[in-house]
């Protein structure tokens, strides 16, 4: 998502009057529909095309200790919309009596019994078209003003009095935190009221017309670190990414030892390469698989090649997978199957472990070794490399090449370009390449309804090489394989604010067949958690050289642009089954079918793995 650029206050075209001179005695509503109609206009891209949903919401979540929340789908206040997210209007009719939390101003806690009630006019994204709001669908604009953090910073609240006895604060108080013992308050009406909390004191109406524009939330927003020096930009990084980041204890992250490894020369760089290079050592120090830091001086490292694509096997080799003709590594004499054994007179080993990372990390070792082999033939332009290496059926040999432009091809016999929907044995074939555009979703829905009229007995879904996306189109697509909504598992933050149970919420047609799913250490982040959706559920075999790359946080609010036009990435909110332990990150989804990968596979032209679980499906083999 882009960073938002465009925050509007409301403007409430009505009477108003200053919280603190609201009389006790005001006015009650009469016992009637009140009507709230407004624009909205969200500045992220990718919403452009998506449904939406937009009614009234419990609001208490973003101000007090409970976590944010939303209300039962049979006691939703939904409105209609009418537009698009980029460009739209909607109306909503609130209820005479609204369901939501009762709130204490007092203490900001949700309470089993208070005459208050807290809500926001909120859009959501609704991908599966489902017509109500629920937990993993993206809050995309509100009447409130929402930052990065999900902490409120202005805009307008709807606030329910069940009578004339109630009060609301007019301010902060001294201690700048609304919803504290020391806020000031004043007496409020009956029924709803609109409280706009902008500046202090607050502004309160309940008189028409209720306008209400909605305001692009912070939650995508990604943090804009571009105008701080060295000096003020890693002190603030490694800040806010311990206070957010869920795998701490996992992956064994060691705040203490990045500050004292960054902190003080952060204070003495000369210049935007030194700030950069310690930006990659907090990257090389965050075992993630959503650890991704693009900087500008280190691009200049990687961009010579020797024209070498290098696969490890299931033993541990380093293959040669592919040569381009021409290449410094073809004029050398490398051929396709050749092992590698050495790298500037390292063991490819121990030249592979001490490799630094220039760009990405990952959370497992298998998708750790991916990304290396294919780092390792990379650096500057004009740089050399000595690499020993042993062609099929010949002695070991050693050369010393220099890299060159990097040039992209399309790799003869790529086994991931099938793009059949039904297979020679009568076995349907839906290849997804991502999660990220809503059409990924509709293209798979089209073509898996082909699949249903032609009865076929079993579906091989391939998620190689998917580098996710939206969470919500990956559960929406997984839901047409389920006839009873199933539980997946809990996204959590560190904080307890923002936590939901992941839940797959069937949609028809469903495909009721045998069904396989392919994954690799290039599965990452939304097609870990769909492959992992068909593994906890037993709906369908997992079949694989390696399991997922195991990259399950969510990196909503959790991006920084950087100075020098650079970028860094990490999770924000983590994954956990229903008993609280933590699953797919740091592991990935381990296949049932574990296809060995060997020199042959590697140099062979067909897909082994496909072949494995065509096969099982043929045979009928079900998840044990």
């Amino acid at each position: 998502m882009s960073i938002s650029s465009l925050r509007r206050f409301i403007a409430l075209l009505a009477v108003v009057f200053t919280a603190a001179a609201l009389p006790l005695t005001a006015r009650a509503q009469d016992a009637t529909a009140i009507q709230l109609e407004g624009k909205f206009s969200v500045a992220y891209s990718g919403y452009e095309s998506l449904p939406l949903v937009v009614g009234l919401a419990d609001a208490t979540g973003y101000f007090g200790k409970d976590p944010i929340f939303l209300m039962p789908a049979d006691q939703q206040a939904l409105g209609t919309y009418k537009g698009t997210a980029v460009d739209g209007s909607y109306t909503v009719t609130l209820p005479i009596e609204p369901q939501g939390r009762p709130f204490d101003v007092t203490t900001g806690q949700v309470v089993a019994d208070s005459g208050l009630r807290l809500f926001d006019i909120r859009l959501m994204s609704d991908v599966a078209s489902r017509g109500y709001m629920i937990e993993n669908e993206d809050p995309i604009a509100s009447s409130m003003k929402i930052a990065v953090d999900s902490k409120v910073e202005g805009g307008t609240l709807i606030v329910w009095a069940k009578d004339g006895n109630q009060q609301f604060p007019t301010g902060a108080g001294a201690d700048k935190i609304l919803f504290t013992a020391d806020d000031p308050r004043a007496g409020l009406a009956a029924g709803y009221s609109l409280v706009n909390i902008d500046k202090e004191p607050f502004t309160i109406t309940q008189e028409a017309p209720h306008t209400l524009n909605l305001i692009t939330t912070g939650g995508g927003d990604v943090l804009d670190y571009t105008s701080m020096t060295c000096a003020e930009l890693i002190p603030a990084l490694v800040d806010r990414m311990e206070q957010y980041y869920p795998y701490t204890a996992l992956h064994n992250v060691d705040w203490a030892a990045i500050r004292a490894k960054v902190i003080a020369p952060s204070a003495t760089a000369k210049d935007g390469a030194e700030c950069e290079a310690l930006i990659r050592d907090i990257g090389n120090m965050i075992s993630d698989g959503h650890m991704n830091f693009i900087l500008s001086s280190l691009q200049n490292d990687v961009r010579g090649s020797l024209g070498v694509l290098l696969e490890p096997t299931s033993d541990g080799q380093i293959v040669v997978a592919f040569v381009r003709p021409g290449s410094p590594a073809d004029q050398a004499g490398i051929k396709l199957g050749a092992i590698i054994t050495s790298w500037d007179g390292k063991p490819i080993k121990q030249a592979l472990d001490e490799l630094v990372l220039q760009s990405a990390n990952a959370s497992t070792p298998h998708a750790l070794l991916d990304i290396k082999v294919s780092q390792i033939a990379r650096g500057p332009l004009g740089s050399t490399a000595t690499v020993g290496y042993q062609n099929p059926g010949e002695v070991e040999q050693t050369a010393t090449m220099k890299r060159v432009q990097g040039v992209r091809v399309n790799i003869p016999g790529d086994n991931l370009q099938l793009n059949q929907d039904v297979l020679p044995s009568g076995i349907g074939y839906i290849r997804l390449a991502s999660f990220a555009d809503y059409s990924d979703m509709t293209n798979f829905d089209k073509t898996l309804d082909g699949l249903i009229k032609a009865n076929v007995p079993g579906i091989i879904i391939d998620v190689r090489g998917n580098g996710g996306g939206w969470s919500q189109i990956s559960d929406a697509l997984s839901s047409r394989f389920f006839d009873t909504t199933m539980t997946i598992g809990d996204v959590y933050t560190v904080d307890g604010r923002y936590t939901y149970t992941s839940r797959i919420i069937p949609r028809e047609p469903e495909y009721k067949g045998l069904v396989a799913v392919l994954v690799d250490e290039n599965t990452v982040s939304a097609a870990d958690l769909f492959a992992y959706t068909f593994k906890s559920t037993k709906r369908a075999l997992i079949v694989g050289y390696t399991p997922s790359a195991g990259a399950a946080g969510t990196v909503s609010g959790g991006g920084y642009y950087l100075p020098n036009d650079g970028y860094l990435q990490l999770p924000t909110a983590g994954f956990q089954d229903a008993s609280g332990k933590e699953v797919v990150e740091g592991t990935g989804v381990v296949p049932d079918i574990l296809v060995p990968r060997t020199i042959e596979s590697i140099v062979s032209p067909a897909d082994e793995v496909l072949r494995a679980a065509e096969t099982a499906l043929v045979a009928g083999q079900k998840p044990e």
